[in-house]
């Protein structure tokens, strides 16, 4: 080490020493690390730290003196590192072969080594008995210590669906970011990528699982020493506690204003901390008793999630991954963080952090209260004087309302404040599709029916099964089934109250209770009723900073101010008024838009972003919703019954939409937008090119009308399972046939009325079709090919099921059984002798008894076939990210007015697989992103197969993207007997626009599909790849680079960049 770097070390110190809040003491500083360092840990006895780093090295320091003792070298990246009970074994996880590696830390050596891919997380139980570690492929690994065998294998990002048995087949769960063992060894809790944390018996099964409470990854887990709560950190930037046994959420902590890293726990349960990276770049101290804030550490941070923190087993010292101050976040190439490869051994004054005056903050819990039942019950009419105290005439709900409780709010004891939110939903079969995406999290629903109808309560039924009455685990929801209209101004009631009591309690609804709104009748027993119902107390607290609650109440009054003119605000205009109640009030902007999230998620308001990028606050989110229902309601009255909206005319406003018309044009430029990739993002649409006309539609499958023609199938099929789901299935078949169609091994290319069909490249048929729909019920039938492998049915089968798993589905699954003869048994026999629990039932052409399989058996797979499962549904989630940034970037470019190229793909014919690449996924997306694509193919069936025609309309094009692949360059050496003429004109047009001007060189655009750029090009066009399409994983970032140059967008300009980050996986 020089002089002068120690110098630099010195005053980094010393900076950082003075920016220490009272109570907190930099002990020393650990350096020698080149890249972003992970999970930290302690040694039992507290006088070692090691530290993982994504430079391939597992540090190990001896804490007192500062030194480095050895580093382990082993991985690619090292994401996290956890000492055995004994401190004298280390386990480390990382990217590369092996994913785990369990090391002799007295020799520095090799004891054992498991690859189980890219490992995000290790920990040992306190027995001293097993490790455990987790990562890319979704799974919780059980290991036991002195054998190395695999104890266990568990699932660990996604709850097991009871009639589809072992756990072992779900490998989509996404990466599991953390894990923790309770102080028993007995318990493992886990924190994933999806949002979920679930608590596992290491014996048996997963215990419990939570999802909808976090609103992003969440990527620290840890149990509080006693065992009694586990707490989770997530990056949308809350911290939550939760209790262990039945996971029931205690509270929430809010303060962090940027994605939290990791949290961690004192061992004397006084003192929570955790540490947030970029927009934040502190460590925040909390009294774990209140959840209030005590300190702020300024930390500088990277935007990766592994980095963490620690606290000392027995001392009172917090050990923080960081940065030295005025670090820059990256490198100058942008590729690398340059932040968080420092550890900070800081000593804590416990008497001193605990006695200082803590941030000021409020507790607040909320309740939100769904008005739901079929259109023309009077939902609204009694939403209206719940909310109102008196009566008004209502047409029939269109989409959404929403409104505050005030005579159901209070304080509660611990001084926290409560509020009721009520949403009126509408009730008609059309709103359905739209209404489903926001029931999620509702604590009460006052179920409305109207009792002189004949079939009086079939939409009760429906409803019940959409919010899965009574699925709680510990029983939340309450449900009140309320006759909206007395026999005074109804009519006479079609059933008994014996008769409705009969139902309330097959139903597990609360109470029953007939009302008026008109006249007043049952209102105060109904608003009594809710009020005992609530249980305040039992509701989980949000503990804010002051400065979130003020943000928060102002936007609350603003949305109720019937002088408000405006319905979206930019974040500018915002602080504007803010500033404007208090002169004297000092926020941050990462503090205003932080409280923003919170209020979008608690549902008060919606963030919308622009072409450009740019955030916008709706104040009104039922806005939203009902432009969305007036989208479904518009692609129903499609004349062609294709259950689609021309793109052009929705963003030129050709369509007439009632929510748009008191607004500017850019509020309904932003709505628009904001409406289509809701749809894209809960994959209820999907995005489809004409290729005759180029023109862009934005497809609804749930309202598709066209039948199957009744003529013979070229390729005859036979059925496979078969499938009964139940509970919210509003949008289920729609997400089926989006994310099926958006997989890299099955393409859409057939669909009808509740009926899908789909094909490998090798021209192989996988289907499913929807046989009958009930209140909250479907029925769907898996089909096939005749000659379709075994390989391909499993495949398709499995990603059917997982993508099932997405939604909260009871499902049964019903395979095909078929008796020693051949004859196959009747499926509507089959389900109904499963359902009624029968083990067999007899051949109805031969007589032959047979046993039945049963409903959860599993599917195994080879290591191979996981591999191509995971990469599939890797490739559906991206595919949906995707769209939706080709729809954003159309928009740009529309709103810019840049022009739009016309671009030729020159490509070699002869090889099918790639032939269908370029035309379905290269071709059709770059037609996405509304760049004019000239394709022999398509060019041809336009003006008819004229060689000469064609070869003229491809001299004129502005762009040529070149497929490289050996085929190609075999076939423009003129290696290839019988050259063709077309080939021949495309090599001449690429040939002279090479050694033309730079202009012209520009024009061609190289793009690498197979071998190396010397197979696959001619000697002209080595050197110049533009995007590199080899590996099947790069293809969406390749796509959108190779975008940006056809449209001559800068890669640094702001709405790309903003594009791009959203493509990127978090999987770092």
């Amino acid at each position: 080490m020089g002089d002068d770097s120690a110098d630099q070390w010195r005053r980094a110190d010393e900076e950082v020493r003075k920016n220490l809040p009272p109570g907190v003491k930099l002990i020393r500083t650990l350096r020698g690390h080149t890249d972003y360092v992970g999970r930290i840990a302690w040694s039992p006895d507290g006088r070692m730290l090691a530290s993982p780093s994504a430079d391939g090295t597992v540090g190990l320091w001896d804490t007192e003196s500062g030194s480095l003792i050895r580093k382990f070298k082993g991985h690619g990246i090292v994401y996290s590192a956890a000492f055995d009970i004994t401190g004298r074994l280390l386990a480390s996880g990382g990217v590369g072969k092996p994913g785990i590696i369990l090391w002799n830390i007295r020799t520095g050596q090799i004891l054992r080594s498991l690859n189980f891919g890219a490992t995000c997380c290790v920990a040992f139980d306190r027995k001293g008995e097993k490790f455990a570690g987790t990562g890319s492929d979704g799974m919780l690994h059980l290991i036991d210590i002195k054998s190395g065998q695999v104890c266990h294998t568990r699932v660990g990002a996604t709850t097991p669906i009871q009639s589809f048995g072992s756990t072992e087949r779900y490998l989509m769960g996404g990466w599991i970011k953390s894990i923790s063992f309770d102080p028993s060894g007995n318990f493992i809790a886990c924190g994933d990528e999806n949002r979920a944390v679930s608590l596992w018996d290491v014996s048996t099964n997963c215990l419990w699982e939570r999802k909808g409470q976090h609103t992003g990854d969440v990527v620290s887990v840890a149990f509080d020493p006693d065992g009694t709560a586990i707490f989770s950190a997530s990056q949308d930037r809350t911290i939550r506690e939760w209790t262990t046994g039945e996971g029931k959420l205690l509270r929430t902590i809010e303060g962090h204003t940027g994605s939290i890293q990791c949290l961690g726990l004192s061992a004397d349960r006084l003192l929570i901390a955790s540490k947030a990276g970029k927009g934040d770049n502190t460590i925040r101290i909390w009294n774990r008793q209140t959840g209030r804030e005590i300190a702020a550490i300024p930390e500088p941070g990277s935007k990766f999630w592994a980095p963490g923190l620690a606290f000392h087993p027995h001392m009172h010292y917090l050990a923080t991954v960081g940065s030295d101050p005025g670090t820059p976040e990256d490198d100058p190439f942008g590729k690398k963080t340059l932040r968080d490869r420092v550890i900070h051994i800081l000593k804590l004054d416990y008497d001193a952090l605990l006695a200082q005056f803590a941030t000021s903050t409020v507790a607040y819990t909320s309740s939100k209260i769904v008005l739901v039942g079929d259109s023309g019950v009077g939902k609204t009419c009694l939403g209206w004087r719940l909310a109102h105290g008196n009566y008004k005439e209502h047409s029939s709900t269109h989409g959404q309302q929403f409104w505050l409780l005030k005579q159901l709010s209070k304080q509660r004891n611990d001084g926290a404040q409560c509020e009721a939110v009520l949403w009126d939903l509408a009730g008609q079969d059309d709103y359905r599709l739209t209404n489903s995406l926001f029931l999620d999290d509702a604590d009460m629903t006052l179920m409305l029916f109207d009792p002189t109808r004949i079939d009086t309560l079939s939409g009760v039924e429906f409803w019940l099964k959409q919010l899965n009455v009574g699925a709680s685990p510990f029983g939340e929801m309450q449900t009140m089934l309320i006759a909206a209209g007395s026999d005074f101004d109804r009519g006479t009631p079609q059933l008994t109250q014996k008769e409705l009591d009969a139902f309330c309690k097959q139903h597990s609804i609360s109470t029953y209770l007939p009302t008026s709104a008109k006249y007043g009748e049952g209102i105060e027993e109904l608003i009594q009723q809710m009020q005992a119902r609530i249980q305040w107390n039992d509701k989980p607290a949000t503990i804010t900073t002051e400065t979130f609650k003020q943000i928060k109440d102002f936007v609350l009054n603003l949305k109720e101010d019937s002088r408000r003119l405006e319905v979206i605000l930019t974040p500018e205009e915002l602080r504007q008024r803010l500033e404007k109640t208090d002169h004297t009030w000092k926020f941050s902007d990462d503090e205003m838009l932080t409280a923003i999230g919170h209020l979008a998620n608690h549902g008060y308001v919606t963030r919308l972003k622009t072409s450009q990028g740019e955030l916008r606050i709706l104040l009104a989110p039922e806005l939203l919703n009902n432009l969305a229902a007036s989208f479904v309601l518009e692609a129903r009255r499609n004349q062609k019954g294709l259950g689609s909206l021309e793109e052009q005319k929705l963003l030129s406003s050709e369509y007439t939409f009632p929510e748009l018309e008191k607004l500017t044009e850019a509020e309904k430029d932003v709505l628009i937008d904001s409406t289509v990739v809701l749809f894209l993002e809960h994959n209820i649409s999907f995005r489809q090119i004409d290729p005759l006309n180029g023109r862009a539609y934005l497809v609804f499958p749930e309202l598709i009308n066209l039948k199957k023609p009744l003529i013979k199938d070229d390729a005859p099929t036979e059925e496979g399972a078969a499938y009964t789901v139940s509970g919210a299935v509003e949008n289920v078949y729609a997400s089926l046939v989006v994310l099926m169609g958006y997989t890299q091994t099955f393409t859409r290319t057939s669909q009808w009325r509740d009926h899908a069909r789909y094909e490998v490249w090798t021209g192989h048929v996988c289907g499913f079709r929807q046989e009958a729909e009930r209140y909250g019920e479907l029925d769907f039938v898996l089909y096939f090919g005749v000659n379709t492998p075994a390989s391909v049915r499993t495949l398709f089968q499995s990603l059917f099921e997982n993508f099932l798993e997405r939604h909260n589905l009871t499902v049964r699954r019903y395979d095909p059984v078929v008796c020693s003869k051949g004859h196959t048994l009747n499926r509507a026999i089959v389900r109904q002798k499963m359902s009624s629990r029968v083990e067999f039932a007899f051949c109805s052409d031969c007589g032959e008894k047979i046993m039945l399989p049963k409903a959860d058996q599993t599917i195994h797979f080879t290591k191979r076939q996981a591999e191509e499962v995971e990469a599939n549904h890797w490739a559906a989630d991206q595919r949906s990210q995707f769209e939706q940034v080709l729809f954003r970037l159309k928009n740009y470019v529309t709103e810019q007015k840049i022009a739009v190229p016309d671009c030729f793909i020159s490509y070699a014919w002869g090889n099918p697989e790639h032939e269908r690449w370029v035309e379905r996924s290269l071709a059709t997306d770059l037609q996405k992103a509304g760049i004019i694509v000239v394709l022999d193919r398509w060019e041809n069936a336009r003006i008819g197969a004229s060689v000469p025609r064609f070869v003229e309309r491809v001299g004129k094009t502005d762009r040529v993207i070149v497929v490289g692949t050996p085929l190609y360059r075999k076939k423009y050496d003129n290696n290839e007997p019988m050259r063709s003429f077309v080939v021949a004109a495309e090599g001449d047009i690429i040939g002279k626009r090479m050694i033309g001007t730079e202009a012209g060189k520009e024009c061609i655009l190289p793009v690498l599909l197979e071998g190396t750029e010397e197979s696959a090009f001619p000697y002209l066009l080595q050197g110049r790849v533009h995007a590199d399409f080899r590996k099947s994983e790069d293809y969406f970032n390749a796509a959108f680079d190779l975008l940006l140059s056809l449209y001559q967008i800068p890669p640094q300009c702001r709405v790309a960049m903003k594009l791009r980050e959203s493509l990127v996986s978090q999987r770092q």
